[in-house]
């Protein structure tokens, strides 16, 4: 059976958005690598990564599966930081106490700042209603 690679993954758990899809949808898939990855992920880099496999006469419908589960999940991640007035906000998982949006970010305080005031209280931003508090 020949089998391409249509996508690489650095991480175990980079794969578990992909598995169920494939799974759902009848694509016979291969994780090649992943064993060694989980076992020991500072190898990633050297083997090159986690490799996504499916049989030939499937890679079309997998590569516009992996295309569709990118575009569903390209949105904002925890991590992802925005700059307000100079000052940089990061994700979180609050609601917005006026506008009830979950798009909202904590004030990102420098290593001095947590270093120096670990117990102050930090500043929430909503880029929705654009409404600050603490």
């Amino acid at each position: 059976m020949d089998l391409v690679t249509i996508k690489t993954f650095s991480y175990d758990h980079e794969t578990i958005l992909y598995e169920p899809t494939f799974k759902a949808e009848g694509i016979d898939y291969f994780l090649k690598d992943q064993k060694t990855v989980a076992i020991d992920p500072l190898v990633s880099n050297a083997i090159g990564g986690i490799k996504l496999q499916v049989r030939i006469e499937d890679e079309e419908r997998a590569r516009a599966l992996v295309a569709e589960i990118e575009a569903n999940n390209s949105g904002t991640q925890l991590g992802d930081v925005i700059v307000v007035n100079g000052q940089k906000y990061e994700k979180t998982l609050e609601e917005c106490p006026t506008c009830e949006s979950d798009d909202i970010y904590m004030y990102k305080q420098s290593f001095f700042e947590n270093l120096f005031s670990p117990f102050a209280k930090r500043e929430h931003y909503c880029n929705s209603c654009k409404l600050k508090w603490s």
